[in-house]
């Protein structure tokens, strides 16, 4: 896990598993705390655990707007569907960029 030098937010490379939905899960509520766009970059991601969106649905659901949650991600993850089985398409304060 890295911070984003030149926006509020994180950049992970790899594999994302459940073991690090604590660490993420306290990085991104203290940006949360601080800041009202929170990035999480997934572009270097080539694995995210059901378990990991399950923690993104209830931070963002959390969120009060103007703030929000925008994950960026390689289209290779595909996950615009199980994002969407989770109800992100309902959640006004977490955007998926996929390119």
């Amino acid at each position: 896990m890295l911070p984003l030098h030149d926006t509020p937010g994180v950049r992970l490379r790899g594999e994302v598993f459940g073991s690090h939905r604590g660490p993420l899960a306290l990085v991104l509520t203290e940006e949360a705390a601080r800041t009202g766009e929170i990035v999480l970059d997934l572009t270097d991601v080539h694995f995210v655990s059901n378990s990991i969106l399950d923690i993104l649905t209830v931070l963002a659901s959390r969120l009060v707007s103007p703030q929000c949650l925008l994950v960026k991600a390689s289209a290779d993850l595909k996950l615009r569907e199980r994002t969407d089985a989770r109800g992100w398409n309902e959640i006004a304060t977490v955007r998926l960029e996929e390119s």
